[in-house]
């Protein structure tokens, strides 16, 4: 606030009460308008902090949903997924709850046995699955994909963040993953992820989490 030297003003013969509303009138408010944050750059940071966190996460399990269609034929299955660092079994259950097949995952080795106890083994998931179904999910990007992180081994033609620096859209190896929502735990990991590619359209509901 700027103002005139009150000597000035005590010189007038006019009365305090002028003299007062000439203070007034005569200080100036000078307004201070705060720089705003840079939101794109704050987003990043936390993004930056979370991605690091996410990624030391190499063994963990999950409970959900997945359904979507490919060819025009739909599918639906129950999942559990149980990550232990390189190794992986997934379990996917029927509209009952009732078993239909376990996949069992190591580097260079996979296995589906179904519940009727056919066996079939492949150096990788993608394979097999497209051997047997005709579609592939991919397994080796899902890993990452499932916890809201980029698969560090491939590149990727797009990343986009939301307003809590959390992966909101991502487009890496041939496929688009969209973040609908998110657990509101700490850390915040995906609750219902949309992935799609020119084959395949498929969402996947994440009930529950479990970090080791």
């Amino acid at each position: 606030m700027k103002c005139f030297p009150f000597y000035q003003l005590a010189s007038c013969k006019r009365g305090p009460s002028l003299i007062f509303a000439f203070i007034l009138s005569a200080c100036v408010t000078v307004e201070k308008h705060p720089i705003p944050a840079d939101s794109e750059i704050n987003r990043q940071a936390i993004w930056e902090t979370h991605k690091a966190t996410l990624q030391t996460l190499d063994s963990w399990k999950l409970k959900g949903r997945v359904a979507g269609k490919s060819n025009n034929e739909g599918f639906r299955a129950g999942v559990h997924w149980e990550q232990v660092q390189q190794n992986f079994v997934i379990d996917l259950h029927g509209p009952l709850g009732r078993k239909v097949a376990v996949i069992t995952g190591k580097p260079g080795n996979v296995q589906l046995k179904t519940s009727k106890g056919e066996r079939f083994i492949a150096d990788g998931t993608e394979e097999l699955m497209h051997e047997l179904f005709g579609y592939t999910l991919p397994v080796n990007g899902l890993r990452y994909w499932l916890l809201g992180v980029p698969d560090p081994k491939q590149t990727h033609v797009l990343l986009k963040l939301d307003d809590k620096g959390r992966l909101l859209q991502l487009d890496q190896a041939g496929w688009l993953i969209d973040y609908k929502r998110y657990h509101e735990n700490t850390p915040e990991l995906p609750a219902l992820i949309q992935i799609s590619n020119s084959n395949l359209n498929a969402n996947i509901k994440i009930d529950h989490w479990q970090l080791n």
